[in-house]
């Protein structure tokens, strides 16, 4: 039982690193747009935004079902680390709408109409 909580405060960290990897990427999508990049570069990095935030949703998921068997097994269920993955989990998903809403106005515009 004590190596369940273990493993589950480690995917937490780990959850945690994920987040800051696509921060990072995400930083380096917003600096791209202040300076002459080439387009392959702009796609790599939309490509890495995607396959972190899909890849940390994903995490995110099985640390919360992870949540459950720690509960079950225990029946103590881990709150701090569920509401912490759940948060992770919001950020990334805020993050990669900001992504989606720059990418939709860089390549089609914003158009007003009445």
């Amino acid at each position: 039982m004590l190596q369940t909580r273990r493993l589950l405060a480690f995917s937490s960290r780990v959850h945690t690193y994920t987040l800051l990897l696509y921060l990072f990427f995400f930083l380096v999508y917003i600096l791209g747009s202040f300076f002459s990049v080439d387009p392959t570069f702009v796609t790599l990095l939309q490509f890495m935004l995607h396959l972190i935030s899909w890849t940390s949703l994903l995490f995110g998921f099985w640390i919360l079902v992870f949540s459950v068997v720690v509960w079950v097994s225990d029946r103590i269920f881990p709150f701090s680390t569920a509401i912490l993955t759940v948060l992770r989990m919001l950020a990334v998903f805020a993050l990669s709408l900001v992504v989606a809403l720059l990418e939709q106005v860089i390549q089609q515009g914003l158009v007003v109409s009445l």
